[in-house]
């Protein structure tokens, strides 16, 4: 199988296994899209634990089966089941990085693909079964995920595989929609009024929320922006589970109201509405990839995590971080959650000051 795959004009059956989150799923396009350009006769599935994820990957050219299964809420046999269903079906699995989950491991392997492609890991590898795929590379400290996951093109045969951006394709009846929504907000396109986007939240999956900014200090960012550009609107985006975030934030601000918390219905019409922003502020997110895929300017704020593996890919940015803490950053991608292991009650994210986030702002949009 080896030798089939570096041939390539042999028409490969791939099959990319599930990642958790909308970021994740982001930053594996370009990927999709070197896979689709330098094997174009061969079929690529993706298949998703998430309706959300999979909808991020709706109407891409690069994927020709999109497919969500609900692993979480069918349980172990059943997932196993349909898992063991796909034998046969592929030539190659690949597990996208980061993917450090022994049932990501072991739905490559019980899905019989014969070339099995992923990474090994720092932390927990052993544990996590990564020895069940067969064609692997040691996750590089030094590398973005979207650098991790076009290494693993090599054992496609696919050579100098390009850094593209982070992709998602939205209709123009999306669009539409999103600019009808502005208008019931009493906000019109036509008068060019500045949107300014943010996300206050982050996923709740493992501890995750220890990578907001205080939501006291987004009231005063959006103060001080107001300040500047007493013209903008600011747009709060987040799922339905930050409703109440964004309505706190909303009501800490003396320009409230000049605040507009984001309800949509799902994660396509969440982006057509980012789309109309001229800035991004967020968290390290899914949004904040999201952002990242639509060539918003955007500002991520990053405390635990590290910016050289998930910062804002190929769009105009600026990273704010504490560089008065010398500890992190401290997280590594593992099934563990997320923690601050100096006990320092993740002063590394608590201490960026409105100041700085100010600087940040100003530095790649002028008002």
């Amino acid at each position: 199988m080896l030798d089939l795959i570096v041939n390539m004009d042999t028409d490969l059956k791939i099959l990319a296994l599930p990642l958790y989150g909308i970021g994740d799923v982001l930053m594996a396009t370009p990927a999709l899209k070197n896979i689709k350009e330098k094997l174009p006769s061969s079929r690529l599935t993706f298949l998703h634990m998430f309706k959300t994820t999979r909808d991020v990957l709706a109407g891409n050219p690069n994927v020709d089966e999109n497919i969500h299964f609900p692993f979480l809420a069918a349980g172990k046999l059943a997932s196993a089941k349909f898992i063991m269903g796909l034998r046969g079906k592929y030539d190659v699995a690949i597990n996208f990085y980061p993917s450090n989950r022994r049932d990501y491991n072991l739905a490559s392997f019980l899905s019989g693909c014969p070339v099995r492609i992923g990474h090994t890991y720092v932390k927990h590898n052993f544990r996590e079964m990564n020895f069940l795929k067969n064609r692997t590379l040691r996750e590089d400290d030094e590398l973005h995920n979207v650098e991790e996951n076009i290494r693993l093109l090599d054992f496609l045969g696919i050579k100098c595989p390009m850094p593209y951006p982070l992709e998602i394709f939205l209709t123009g009846a999306e669009d539409e929609e999103a600019s009808r929504f502005l208008a019931e907000n009493g906000i019109d396109e036509k008068e060019k009024t500045p949107l300014i986007g943010f996300h206050p939240g982050t996923s709740a999956f493992k501890e995750h929320t220890n990578k907001r900014w205080p939501s006291k200090k987004f009231s005063e960012l959006i103060d001080s922006i107001a300040e500047l550009s007493p013209h903008s609107r600011f747009l709060i985006f987040g799922g339905p589970e930050e409703s109440g975030l964004k309505n706190e934030i909303k009501q800490g601000c003396a320009k409230g109201p000049l605040v507009y918390p984001v309800e949509r219905p799902g994660i396509r019409q969440t982006a057509a509405v980012m789309k109309k922003c001229r800035l991004f502020i967020s968290n390290d997110s899914g949004l904040m990839h999201l952002a990242a895929a639509l060539r918003l300017p955007t500002v991520g704020i990053f405390g635990p995590t590290n910016q050289k593996w998930v910062g804002p890919w190929e769009c105009p940015s600026r990273v704010v971080r504490n560089s008065d803490v010398h500890c992190g950053p401290c997280f590594r991608y593992s099934p563990a959650s997320l923690a601050c292991e100096k006990k320092y009650d993740f002063k590394c994210l608590q201490g960026i000051t409105v100041a700085q986030m100010l600087e940040a702002v100003k530095g790649l949009v002028k008002f």
